[in-house]
């Protein structure tokens, strides 16, 4: 078995990052201390492709209101809505703005900086967008295979998510991801998004478990996994791109499949 030591605390097998106590639970694994019994899930850029399937959403919009009068290509046109996309949730996970808000304005702005300023028509694509994407069901690799094996496991399995709620429960119909997961908590209900310790508290205080049988799987290093640990529960990074993090999360994945070698 390939092994190496990082630092003083991080270990490295088969690909994946440990922190040290669970390291050696990974390698001697009926010493375990760890038995986690509830997962919670991120959906969007976890186990949803979002930039995939808002990309494909974007693209026909962008031919079906011919937007190539106004942008030179559709690549300029993704790119500025990405902007003020980012923009805008970044404002709404800190309250500073509301669901309507977010919703018609990240095409208002992107239409404005070509000089278009028609409200209906940023609504009627907005509403475009709003209805065709979340029907699109492009995952990460490797998802419905990895949630057969922990399902056949009986690991008991929910979303936890800033996205709004209706919008999550038709990716996850068309996608079909529904069948997999007993609950879909989203911030839209509590009032409170993640990383704030309350939504993690909301979730494993509904589901009856204790902090040291949970396990929380997302991409999103600030919004997931510091927000988990400071809760005080364990943490799986989905983290395709390779990208560096310093505290680091209790384990770091770079497909989906690789949860098959932790749980």
């Amino acid at each position: 078995m390939n092994v190496q030591k990082i630092h003083h605390h991080t270990y490295f097998t088969a690909g994946i990052n440990f922190e040290p106590a669970v390291y050696f639970s990974y390698i001697c694994p009926k010493l375990s201390p760890v038995t986690y019994q509830h997962l919670f899930f991120d959906l969007d850029r976890t186990l949803w492709d979002y930039d995939a399937n808002s990309t494909r959403a974007l693209t026909d919009i962008f031919h079906a209101y011919q937007l190539d009068q106004s942008f030179a290509s559709a690549e300029e046109f993704l790119g500025l809505y990405n902007h003020h996309n980012d923009l805008l949730w970044e404002d709404y996970r800190k309250g500073v703005i509301i669901k309507e808000d977010l919703r018609t304005k990240r095409f208002a702005l992107t239409l404005r900086e070509k000089g278009i300023n028609d409200q209906p028509l940023c609504m009627e694509i907005g509403v475009h967008y709003m209805n065709s994407m979340p029907r699109l069901n492009i995952l990460a690799p490797n998802t419905i295979e990895t949630l057969e094996y922990l399902k056949d496991r009986q690991y008991r399995m929910y979303i936890l998510t800033n996205g709004f709620l209706s919008t999550q429960q038709q990716k996850m119909a068309h996608s079909r991801l529904d069948s997999y997961f007993i609950r879909i908590f989203s911030s839209e209900e509590l009032g409170v998004n993640k990383p704030n310790a309350e939504i993690f508290h909301w979730a494993v205080s509904a589901v009856h478990g204790r902090k040291k049988e949970c396990l929380m799987i997302g991409d999103d290093f600030e919004v997931d996994i510091i927000g988990a640990k400071k809760y005080g529960i364990d943490t799986v990074w989905y983290n395709p791109a390779g990208l560096k993090s310093d505290p680091g999360p209790t384990y770091t994945i770079s497909n989906m499949s690789e949860l098959q070698k932790i749980l």
